[in-house]
């Protein structure tokens, strides 16, 4: 983009309405001291947003930590503490213009010199940052130019840095906090956000407060001044079950990763409850197939296990079908999604028999086989998130019906990432969360840690550093459309569902919205009394 656009981009969004927000409640019936509790799915790994690796730590953390720039659901880039911004002609120097009325929790000012704190921390190999380091790319360099005005450097042009700069991950932290409490940053989360930490009870639950002094909020977002709701308690209820009791009994009034058999059951109850759909972008569900172990190394082998899995199927019979099939390598939401790739594999047991015939398997028995060895297959799922198991479980059942002798094999998560990383699997059901299309340099560039398909090809190498390099959209759609295309001709990756968060709360809670990528945020919620 160039500098004029980039300018008219920030001037213009500062109109852009969240459109997922529900209703604002009536404000003579908002409870100005109402306590919210939220039935949280999963147990949290850290609350820094530059070491955490969880993605739903990233609700967790909007609503304590600010970026530079907020996104909408739909992937639109607003203002937020960077008031406007302008890219240099090279395409390599970011240039925000801060806000000058901020303060962090702990009361120190926030400034250029608090963001350049921040690029300094995320970068430090000391600090092993996770998604936050990927987000940055090879932008690493910053530099205060004035008290409110910061340079962020790229080595290379970067073009999915400004969309990326709004994902949570990036959630902008106190410097002295970094400075005092260095490793157990994680456990005194100090932003600049709607609430404030209170405490963090390791498996059980994070309480924030609202941030008195809150006037900074996102324009986006359709809210002014601190948030309505005094205090939240994200209670952490791993156990669907029982999170779903917790709600219906009235002891929380929200709860997110709603089973889909339960969300199929209290959707219709409008009386009592509202649902809210939150779109998490990026790749969707999807399981990466193995291309360097027998016996997917064989792309036939690849192929037929597209065609032989109804992916329909699997979603009715692991979450009562309340998802959307994906077709795709990146999901609709997302910049450079091609919906000429979702006919590419259709159902079809017959195509899957017919492309393993011609690449010279047999099948004497139950089981295809080869050169005398069968064709097994190992699928892993993490033990601990119980719709990954199921997905797996219901692809075993399309996989043995086509004659693959598929097994399942749920392992807790150090084993999990153990064995993807080394590639003892054949596929293993995951997410992946982005808002922009470079996502896919993550899964598919050489000596990636997440290029589990443990997949090279100079050709998607080039397309896929081309992307990251093109400021312009519709050079930037082609080379991604081209990319996806080898992917799934190669049969890299099955992609499964839509990743959608199911959200159920009580009719008295109002104003809940997301910010892009997928990540509750309550800075404009309200409850009535």
């Amino acid at each position: 983009m160039t500098k004029s656009i980039l300018r008219a981009c920030a001037v213009a969004a500062l109109s852009v309405a969240s459109h997922a927000a529900l209703a604002q409640a009536d404000t003579a019936a908002v409870d100005k001291n109402a306590e919210l509790v939220v039935g949280w799915g999963e147990p949290v790994d850290t609350l820094n947003p530059a070491t955490t690796g969880a993605r739903d730590v990233g609700p967790l953390d909007v609503n304590m930590f600010d970026t530079l720039v907020w996104l909408t659901p739909d992937l639109k880039i607003t203002p937020h503490l960077a008031k406007s911004w302008t890219l240099s002609d090279d395409g390599k120097t970011y240039t925000f213009e801060l806000r000058d009325d901020v303060t962090f929790h702990d009361g120190t000012p926030f400034d250029a010199a608090a963001v350049v704190a921040n690029i300094d921390y995320i970068t430090d190999k000391d600090t092993q940052s996770n998604i936050g380091l990927n987000l940055l790319g090879p932008c690493k360099s910053a530099k205060a130019t004035g008290q409110y005005t910061v340079e962020i450097t790229c080595a290379q042009p970067y073009a999915p840095l400004l969309a990326q700069m709004g994902e949570p991950y990036l959630g902008i932290q106190s410097p002295a906090a970094i400075k005092k409490w260095g490793k157990d940053l994680g456990l005194h989360p100090t932003g600049t956000g709607p609430f404030e930490f209170v405490s963090y009870t390791p498996n059980q639950s994070v309480v924030v407060k609202r941030n008195e002094k809150y006037q900074w909020g996102p324009a986006a977002v359709g809210h002014a001044g601190p948030p309505d709701i005094a205090k939240i308690t994200f209670q952490i209820v791993p156990n669907a079950q029982a999170r779903v009791a917790q709600f219906q009994s009235g002891q929380s009034q929200i709860m997110q990763e709603t089973p889909g058999i339960f969300w199929k059951a209290l959707s219709p109850q409008t009386s009592r409850y509202t649902s809210l759909s939150v779109p998490i972008t990026g790749m969707g569900i999807f399981a990466p197939i193995n291309a360097s172990k027998w016996p997917t190394d064989d792309v036939a082998v690849r192929r037929a296990i597209m065609y032989a899995v109804d992916r329909e199927g699997v979603i009715k019979l692991a979450e009562a079908g309340v998802y959307p099939v994906n077709n795709t390598p990146l999901v609709k939401e997302v910049f450079g999604h091609d919906p000429s790739l979702e006919d590419m594999y259709p159902f079809d047991p017959d195509k899957a028999a017919e492309t393993l015939k011609a690449a010279g398997w047999t099948k004497p028995g139950e089981f295809w086989e080869k050169d005398g060895k069968q064709l097994t297959l190992k699928l892993t799922a993490i033990s601990t998130v119980s719709h990954y198991p199921l997905i797996a479980q219901a692809i075993q059942g399309y996989l043995r019906k086509a004659g693959m002798n598929a097994e399942v094999e749920q392992l807790a998560t150090p084993a999990w990432l153990a064995a993807n990383i080394h590639g003892d699997m054949s596929l293993t059901p995951l997410q992946y969360i982005a808002v922009d299309p470079d996502a896919l340099h993550l899964w598919f560039l050489p000596d990636q840690y997440f290029n589990w398909s443990h997949y090279t090809n100079p050709e998607l190498t080039d397309l896929i550093n081309k992307g990251q390099q093109e400021t312009d959209p519709d050079k930037r759609v082609k080379i991604y459309s081209d990319a996806q295309r080898i992917i799934m001709e190669q049969a890299v990756m099955m992609p499964i569902r839509e990743n959608i968060d199911l959200v159920m709360m009580s009719n008295k809670l109002t104003g809940v919205t997301y910010s892009g990528g997928g990540f509750e945020y309550f800075g404009a919620a309200s409850l009535a009394k």
